[in-house]
């Protein structure tokens, strides 16, 4: 409604939207002056006037009798200082409502409304001093939020800072025998595969750029059972140009045939056994391998067809993870990270709820009479988002290793440090082939390659004494980059066996691919009929 003079049985009231425009709020001065016929505008006594508007509730205005002869006059002059308004409070308006023996004065010839036989003084009245008190209990709410804004907050972070000692009370974590930065040996004959989760189990960077495919590929070169070579040599190494050669392929001995293949088994002690991951691996080459060769863009075009197979390899692949490290005891269960897990995930929604009460919280609040609270949605956001990164930060403690665990964290996390630092490359101590190998396949694992390779550059002047470290493949861009992509390759191809397998998702999208252009044409039919 904007303007109107509405007639009751027992009062009248001139309702007046002066201004009401979302481009109130850029206001610099507003000036007007309401003028009603000396013969229509009620006795002193028999009225009164409201303002409506600004952050003051109301705004001032001034009566006269002689500023326009013959009219009663209600004028106003507002600065900008007047001029201040929130989304609640964007108008600017005027009513007179008259009553007693002039009542109907202006509304005289007004036609009827569906409240002109109620009356209505009363709750005009009763509306005027909740408008008036509206603003006040406002500010008592605003208060009232600010308080216990606060006192959350601080119940939160004193909960928060806590979880040490409710996690110690519950359950029980240990800490390494030895405080280890930098730990030079290979620490044991670990599989690839577990060795990347194992140094990195208690922070997640860099996870991503691990690339433990590579690193058991890299195992199976150094231990001999494989080797990556050119189809041809006139070639350069690129993926569509190297092969896997199968160089030995292990045979089960049993005592009767034992004495026939003494040859064979005599061989076998050369070869370090080899890890879960690695067998998983080996496997899968041999599957596809024809006459002991298998192309690398063959292999990779096999794997990201056979769903089901790649699927089961790479499920394989993740639980030898929990099954090492339950059956070799570096672990007390298998779900060893669910304190690390749980924490995190208290982390994210407090981060997701510190957000939102900054950002969406504090609009709506804006546009209703809290306004912004005193800032209790920012108190309580920042709370919320320093007790997300506490958690965070204290996360990491709480992986469910064994005290044997824990001592070998120490030390492959320190074979971490050790290759990913400069040390490696400023250090002057003899380093042994066969260990470069190793820091070659555990960085692999690590995500840290290049800087391995960048130090046996500098360091490994008789790199050519080794088959694996001479060969430059191992050391190049496309070895890098066959690894990323084979990845790629891997968990798309288990995507979508597992998409299959769970209402087969993805066969749904193809049939109703067919379906939409026969949807089209009878559509169109339509419309042209």
């Amino acid at each position: 409604m904007y303007n109107a003079a509405l007639r009751y049985n027992d009062c009248s009231e001139l309702y007046l939207s002066l201004y009401s425009e979302d481009t109130i709020k850029y206001l610099k001065s507003f000036k007007g002056q309401i003028l009603i016929p000396n013969k229509d505008m009620p006795r002193v006594g028999n009225y009164y006037a409201h303002t409506y508007g600004t952050n003051s509730i109301s705004f001032p205005f001034e009566e006269s009798l002689t500023l326009n002869k013959g009219y009663h006059t209600f004028s106003f002059n507002l600065n900008k200082s007047q001029l201040k308004f929130k989304p609640y409070n964007q108008y600017i308006e005027f009513s007179l409502v008259s009553f007693g023996d002039d009542k109907h004065k202006f509304t005289e010839f007004a036609p009827s409304n569906y409240y002109s036989e109620d009356n209505v003084l009363f709750e005009l009245e009763q509306e005027q001093k909740e408008y008036e008190e509206e603003f006040k209990i406002a500010e008592k709410n605003k208060g009232a939020v600010f308080f216990f804004s606060i006192l959350g907050t601080g119940i939160l972070i004193y909960f928060i800072l806590n979880t040490d000692k409710r996690m110690r009370k519950k359950n029980d974590f240990y800490t390494p025998s030895m405080q280890v930065e930098f730990f030079r040996e290979i620490p044991s004959n670990l599989d690839p595969n577990f060795a990347s989760n194992l140094a990195f189990c208690k922070d997640r960077k860099n996870k991503k750029n691990r690339d433990q495919y590579s690193a058991i590929l890299l195992s199976l070169v150094r231990k001999g059972y494989i080797e990556l070579e050119r189809i041809n040599n006139l070639n350069d190494w690129s993926q569509n140009n190297v092969k896997i050669i199968i160089k030995y392929q292990p045979q089960i001995f049993v005592a009767e045939n034992l004495e026939s293949n003494q040859e064979s088994f005599l061989n076998s002690q050369q070869y370090e056994p080899l890890t879960k991951s690695e067998i998983l691996y080996f496997n899968l080459i041999t599957k596809y391998a024809i006459n002991n060769e298998l192309p690398m863009n063959f292999f990779q075009l096999k794997l990201s067809r056979d769903y089901i197979s790649t699927n089961s390899f790479v499920e394989s692949i993740d639980r030898s993870v929990t099954t090492i490290g339950v059956n070799e005891g570096y672990f007390q269960k298998a779900n060893y990270t669910e304190k690390q897990d749980s924490l995190r995930n208290s982390a994210l929604f407090l981060r997701i709820l510190g957000i939102a009460l900054i950002t969406v919280v504090n609009f709506i609040s804006y546009q209703t009479h809290l306004d912004l609270a005193f800032g209790a949605y920012f108190i309580m956001g920042f709370g919320c988002i320093y007790s997300s990164i506490y958690l965070n930060k204290i996360s990491a403690n709480y992986v469910l290793f064994t005290q044997f665990g824990e001592d070998e964290y120490a030390k492959w996390r320190g074979l971490y440090n050790f290759l990913n630092s400069e040390t490696l490359i400023n250090e002057r101590t003899v380093v042994e082939l066969p260990l470069w190998e190793q820091y070659l396949v555990y960085g692999t694992a690590f995500g840290i390659s290049e800087k391995v390779i960048k130090a046996l550059k500098i360091r490994c002047p008789k790199i050519e004494e080794t088959s694996m470290l001479s060969n430059p493949y191992y050391r190049s861009h496309h070895f890098h980059s066959f690894g990323h992509s084979f990845r790629t390759s891997l968990r798309t191809a288990s995507n979508i066996a597992r998409s299959n397998s769970y209402g087969g998702r993805y066969t749904w999208r193809i049939r109703i691919w067919w379906r939409w252009p026969r949807r089209w044409r009878r559509s169109e039919a339509v419309i042209k009929s």
